[in-house]
């Protein structure tokens, strides 16, 4: 599933590649101020009017806030990716986002899905800096300038910026994902960025700049390594224990050992393989899709209880499978 996010005060996704005849849904995640959100709902009633007649607009879906879940979702489908750009481009949605330019956006992340999966070398940087509370307001409409200008650029994934979690994180961190390394090379060396990095010295005080390709939590889209690493790698080893008994008793045992023995090594090698592959394609986007209600932070800790639960019943029945199967060769 090919995904873009962008979290700033004026989010503008970056444009989408690939066959314009796909189905697209736009899903926009806004927290805002307590004192806002009778405006705020009032404002999603009528963005939902506004949009009726657009060429290619199916219908939008508005997710309140939950125990479990303490943002607005917003869920806009559109007939192609054109018709998605057209909207997010056009003066009717610009004209609606000054009508609420007063609430107070604690959060925002816009994602743009296409309904046919499909995967790549993502690249992300991860910058972080340190910026005094005086200069917040500035600093996000800095940030905001740089997602528009980097969103003109070839192959462009997101822009996402987290804020300091007091007592975890002190620094503000912008998540930066290009398609390829090659294409965040250009925005990383163009003008264009060398002049904004100029009009925001003033907060890049203690800047660090890293680059990262995508771990396991590339699987599950959304999430910060920090919130979700653990159960990620639990789910990892749900997923990855099946395949590698399953290959080791139904596949490497009869072909491999006996009469058709390969070297040790060589069967290991074939096994880890396969297992990566199946897991990377296959069933990890599978899993965490399925688990997806798990993994948002702050679940709630019905959400919590039950997802441990799951895994310790699947870990439980997955043994005692391999332990009765291994009896029967015995």
């Amino acid at each position: 599933m090919e995904r873009l996010a962008v979290a700033d005060d004026g989010p503008t996704p970056a444009e989408v590649s690939g066959s314009d005849d796909t189905a697209v849904t736009l899903i926009t995640h806004r927290k805002v101020a307590a004192r806002d959100v009778d405006a705020f709902e009032g404002w999603l009633d009528r963005s939902g009017r506004a949009l009726t007649g657009t060429p290619g607009y199916l219908g939008s879906t508005v997710i309140s806030p939950s125990d479990s879940r303490n943002d607005w979702t917003l869920v806009q489908r559109f007939s192609d990716a054109a018709a998605a750009r057209a909207w997010l481009d056009g003066p009717a949605r610009r004209a609606l986002y000054e009508q609420i330019a007063d609430v107070e956006v604690l959060d925002e992340e816009v994602t743009l899905f296409r309904e046919s999966p499909s995967h790549g070398d993502e690249v992300s940087v991860l910058i972080s800096s340190t910026v005094p509370a005086a200069l917040e307001d500035d600093y996000l409409a800095w940030q905001k300038r740089i997602s528009d200008a980097e969103a003109r650029f070839r192959g462009f994934r997101g822009h996402r910026i987290q804020r300091p979690v007091p007592g975890v994180q002190d620094e503000w961190v912008v998540i930066l994902t290009f398609d390829t390394a090659e294409n965040l090379a250009v925005w990383i060396d163009s003008p264009e960025r060398k002049r904004l990095l100029e009009e925001g010295e003033r907060f890049n005080a203690d800047l660090s700049v890293t680059t990262s390709s995508f771990g396991f939590d590339f699987w599950a889209p959304g999430e910060t390594a920090r919130e979700s690493v653990m159960k990620n790698n639990l789910l990892v080893l749900a997923a990855l224990y099946p395949i590698v008994f399953g290959w080791s008793y139904f596949v490497s045992t009869p072909l491999f050992d006996g009469p058709h023995a390969i070297p040790f090594w060589l069967s290991l090698f074939v096994g880890n393989f396969v297992s990566t592959q199946l897991l990377g394609w296959f069933v990890m986007p599978r899993v965490f899709a399925m688990f997806a209600w798990w993994l948002k932070p702050k679940p709630g800790w019905r959400a919590q209880l039950l997802g441990f639960g799951i895994l310790v019943v699947v870990y439980g029945a997955s043994m005692a499978l391999y332990a009765w199967l291994l009896s029967l060769a015995a």
